[in-house]
């Protein structure tokens, strides 16, 4: 061990490892990703058994597994790879304008104006991931986030009800850029039979981007908030508004809460 030398350079090399592995574990944590990877981990222990024991076939059949290693990798992991080129993909210009209060509240009158009614939606606000990609998929617009604009895109005779909206900020707070939007869906077990098309779309997207998605429900008049895969239980006014706060609050102007924060819907 006198020559063995530790410096500056295998410091770095460890750090970076590191940072990859934990961001790796933090990407599939909640996914069926750690069952497949349990899975994996329990291949290589057989076949250092078989190694051990000699177990001469048994080794020889991992042995031509391993040897494609890479390649099965891929085909497992293919989801979250995909899912962590997508948020790679970092929109440059999203950083250039903020999310104010006002759109925040624009956000949750609309989300609620369609429960008045009785009207299902998506609303997606896009963050640092772009989301421009699903345009295609859509109609392209420039609009404000106002109730009577969200009404008119989900009512339900609306040529334009199907699908999702996606909101982007800019300097006048935000804008609703794209109506009609289709949304990558989570599989079938990802939530409970309970719940439909429009919320495996919201919980699809949020697994691949770094998106928010409202998820207002025809059925039962409940709002969702999804982040991250994950969504929240139902909320009401106040608390929409403020798991949105808590959610862009690196993005938010250093506001006031507005004065009604204290009353309740």
């Amino acid at each position: 061990m006198s020559g063995w030398q530790f410096g500056l350079t295998d410091v770095l090399d460890i750090t970076v490892v590191a940072i990859v592995v934990y961001f790796f574990l933090r990407l599939i944590r909640g996914t069926r990703a750690v069952q497949m990877l349990i899975g994996v981990a329990m291949v290589v222990v057989a076949y250092q058994l078989s190694q051990m024991f000699g177990l001469f076939t048994v080794e020889w059949i991992f042995g031509h597994f391993f040897s494609a290693f890479m390649v099965i990798l891929v085909v497992l992991f293919q989801q979250e790879i995909r899912r962590a080129l997508v948020r790679v993909a970092v929109n440059p210009l999203a950083s250039g304008s903020t999310p104010t209060m006002a759109m925040l509240d624009d956000l949750v009158e609309s989300a609620f104006s369609l429960v008045h009614r009785g009207w299902g939606g998506l609303i997606v606000i896009e963050r640092e991931t772009g989301l421009r990609h699903l345009f295609e998929s859509g109609v392209e617009m420039n609009a404000p986030i106002r109730p009577d604009v969200i009404q008119a895109i989900f009512c339900p005779e609306a040529p334009m009800h199907d699908g999702a909206v996606i909101v982007c900020r800019d300097a006048r707070g935000g804008r609703v850029v794209a109506a009609r939007v289709l949304l990558p869906l989570a599989q079938v077990t990802a939530l409970p039979g309970a719940f439909g098309t429009r919320h495996r779309a919201a919980v699809g997207l949020s697994e691949e981007s770094d998106a928010l998605v409202i998820v207002i429900s025809e059925e039962r008049g409940d709002v969702h908030l999804v982040e991250e895969g994950q969504m929240g239980a139902p909320l009401n006014r106040r608390e929409l508004h403020r798991a949105l706060e808590t959610s862009l609050s690196s993005m938010l102007y250093m506001q006031s809460k507005p004065a009604d924060d204290a009353s309740e819907s």
